[in-house]
């Protein structure tokens, strides 16, 4: 798809295997909200701001040697981009080849810019939620 939303995703997903986690951070909105798969979240599920996105990727870098983010088709769904990844590396220490495969999905606004980042297991999931009204993010706890 060619559209200004998946466009977004796009770019990001080459940005960040070019450069890493501060590439990816100007197509995400300062206070994006990063709605982790609950297998990969070590404590709150919800990572917010650019600080979030890199707690959130450390994650994997920090286990991971090579780590990229491969993406499969786009597919706009309303203002979201459903976008199923396969997500890979090297495991430090071993070298043993590690895939994670998930689907995530991008709510955007006005072409520009990810205000908020879910993830899930399976397609039809991820489908169904894109296809509900995305909320504007939540305020950050006081």
């Amino acid at each position: 798809m060619n559209g200004g939303n998946a466009d977004i995703a796009r770019r990001a997903y080459e940005a960040f295997n070019r450069g890493g986690v501060d590439a990816i951070l100007e197509f995400l909105d300062p206070e994006v909200e990063w709605r982790m798969w609950e297998q990969f979240a070590r404590d709150d599920r919800v990572y917010r701001g650019h600080e979030g996105v890199r707690e959130v990727l450390g994650i994997f870098e920090e286990n991971l040697d090579g780590f990229r983010v491969d993406p499969g088709e786009f597919i706009e769904v309303g203002e979201n981009v459903v976008v199923p990844v396969r997500m890979h590396g090297r495991q430090k220490g071993t070298g043993e080849e590690q895939s994670y495969e998930l689907v995530q999905v991008w709510a955007t606004r006005d072409d520009r810019s990810a205000y908020r980042l879910d993830v899930y297991e399976e397609l039809s999931e991820a489908m169904e939620a894109a296809s509900s009204p995305t909320p504007e993010p939540e305020a950050p706890p006081s």
